[in-house]
């Protein structure tokens, strides 16, 4: 990673996409995408919901939901500047830590990127305000940017993250999800708001209907693959690793695409995440071992990674239909990136 200063691209951002965002000129739009974020809720009075939601913001993830909107932004013109481009990456990334304040309630979750998570500092109650603080950021954003279209959509894709979160607490402690179901979670919770940062910046920019469109589905294809590639991540480390990150998956009743097939095909298996799930995790130390010996057995990892070259496979033709500009370029290469991620 780079360090970040008044002259190169966040450090959150991997060396690929930093290069690019110096060279369209992106790291001043992104500097004061850290400016507004550092100052939400700035004169506003203090209190512990404000405090869950500073504590999340102050700790950068990967800032990839508003690097994307500015991209879309760039289509037309690879080196003009929005404004309104600036509010609407900064409504996406603050619509993202809301839902990750309410995951963290709903999961009870007690980290979050390596530190301790804002329930586990404040408490639930103050976290789950602290999200709804954000998304009141977030839909004002959207509206003074003025940019026609963004608002309506963005209430269709907080419904669709709402739907999503629905169904995947109701598949909880669930061994036997459909596929089905996993991408139905898949779209809702992640994909969905890709699309719309992506339709966003395109807008923002001026871009015609038909550009919005392709790259909203570009965005919706690659956050499918950006869930599947997590996914992943979580069960291809080493043993001591994977078998956390398992237990932690089943503590909170998750089984993701990868396990599905497994589980359908290992029945004694299956009874044995159904117990840890009611244990809580605990009292079955050996079932992270377990499960990544299961899936090597019937190739969930492989099919689970020809999945992600579908999916971006998918993003890249949408983008066919876009002319070709430096921008356009650079989400192409995002999605060789995320692919190669899941190798």
């Amino acid at each position: 990673m780079i360090q970040r200063s008044a002259a190169t691209a966040p450090e959150t951002l991997r060396p690929p996409l930093a290069a690019v965002a110096d060279r369209l000129g992106l790291t001043g739009d992104l500097d004061e995408l850290e400016q507004g974020l550092a100052g939400t809720f700035a004169g506003q009075p203090p209190g512990l919901a404000r405090a869950c939601a500073r504590h999340l913001l102050a700790d950068r993830g990967k800032r990839v939901r508003p690097f994307l909107c500015l991209l879309a932004a760039r289509m037309r013109t690879p080196t003009a500047h929005h404004p309104a481009a600036r509010a609407l990456a900064q409504a996406s990334e603050l619509v993202h830590s809301s839902t990750l304040l309410h995951d963290d309630v709903i999961d009870l979750g007690e980290h979050r990127r390596g530190r301790p998570s804002a329930r586990a500092l404040y408490g639930n109650g103050a976290s789950v305000l602290g999200g709804d603080l954000l998304l009141v950021e977030a839909i004002e954003l959207i509206q003074n940017a003025g940019v026609p279209g963004t608002l309506t959509s963005m209430l269709k894709v907080l419904r669709d993250m709402v739907n999503a979160e629905a169904l995947q607490l109701e598949l909880r402690g669930r061994t036997d999800p459909s596929i089905d179901d996993y991408f139905r979670v898949c779209l809702g919770k992640t994909a969905a708001l890709f699309g719309w940062a992506l339709e966003a910046g395109a807008r923002a920019g001026g871009g015609l209907t038909s550009h919005v469109d392709a790259l909203g589905q570009f965005g919706r294809e690659l956050g499918v693959a950006f869930q599947l590639v997590d996914d992943l991540l979580d069960l291809t480390g080493d043993e001591v690793t994977v078998g956390k990150s398992v237990l932690q998956d089943v503590n909170q009743g998750t089984i993701t695409y990868p396990a599905i097939a497994a589980l359908r095909e290992e029945p004694e298996l299956a009874a044995r995440v159904r117990t840890a799930v009611e244990d809580g995790g605990e009292g079955d130390a050996s079932l992270g071992a377990a499960l990544q010996d299961a899936l090597s057995r019937h190739g969930g990892l492989g099919d689970a990674r020809r999945q992600v070259a579908l999916h971006t496979d998918r993003a890249r033709e949408a983008l066919r239909s876009l002319p070709q500009s430096p921008a356009v370029q650079a989400l192409d290469s995002f999605t060789h990136e995320l692919a190669e991620r899941s190798q």
